[in-house]
């Protein structure tokens, strides 16, 4: 990897080939990952859907693909980590699959990014969430922009952040690929400080899906300012993956200026 390249760890990633809803061969795969490296990811961790991975027979099928990818990495020269992690749905058990060790954690570290149901909210969540923390892990909470509950009562995300855990949003969100109620979701988050990494969650190399849309920390700088997105995009993704903890985001968007006549 070159040493002039800004770190860009992309925790949130569907990249691993006939597995879950991301591609569906390697060549696609490698496409995914060939594109992130050319719109500056210089890490990926891949966060295949936990009940696919179980369905697959459990994590070893994550170390399989990882391995076969990495060989092709090398080979075509591409700049760019690739490592394991998983999108952990949230259930009821969920803390009991970590602790078996048939759902992990984001590149062998304390965090486990958490997926909750995208339309209908648990009442185990608050619950499953704790026995997770209790466990030692550190909470990431996945996409928390698109999930509909928490577009209807978004301090419910703020009230978790000040429990201790971690939220995540997609970048695609705040240029609008999702449409406006998630974009509006992320935009207040951010206006609150309750979001610590903003993540690609590709599962294409083409399309919506695809890795880093053009414009995004552009957007991000508007938002929160430079140091904020800074922390967002770069520093708090690079701390996750090197088993370190974010640091909180303190947003200070760019003014706007008008000139009077």
């Amino acid at each position: 990897m070159s040493q002039d390249r800004v770190p860009l760890w992309d925790t949130h990633s569907h990249v691993l080939h006939d597995l879950d809803d991301g591609p569906e061969t390697i060549d696609a795969a490698l496409e995914i990952i060939a594109l992130s490296a050319e719109r500056g990811v210089t890490g990926i961790v891949a966060t295949p859907h936990s009940l696919s991975v179980l369905d697959a027979g459990g994590p070893a099928i994550i170390n399989d693909r990882i391995g076969r990818l990495r060989a092709l990495i090398s080979e075509h020269s591409i700049p760019i980590e690739l490592v394991p992690g998983m999108e952990i749905r949230l259930m009821p058990d969920a803390a009991e699959h970590l602790s078996a060790g048939r759902f992990i954690t984001l590149n062998d570290t304390k965090t486990a990014l958490v997926e909750f149901d995208y339309t209908q909210w648990a009442t185990y969540a608050d619950q499953a969430l704790f026995d997770i923390a209790v466990l030692g892990h550190h909470i990431l909470l996945a996409h928390v922009e698109r999930i509909v509950p928490l577009q209807l009562h978004p301090n419910r995300v703020v009230h978790y952040v000040e429990r201790g855990y971690f939220s995540q949003i997609t970048a695609a969100s705040l240029t609008g690929g999702f449409g406006s109620a998630p974009k509006k979701t992320a935009e207040y988050l951010l206006s609150k400080g309750a979001v610590h990494v903003v993540a690609s969650d590709t599962h294409s190399s083409h399309g919506l899906r695809k890795p880093w849309p053009a414009g995004v920390v552009e957007r991000i700088e508007k938002l929160v300012g430079e140091d904020a997105a800074h922390l967002l995009v770069h520093e708090n993704p690079a701390r996750i993956v090197n088993g370190e903890t974010p640091l909180p985001v303190e947003p200070h968007p760019k003014r706007r200026f008008r000139l009077f006549g």
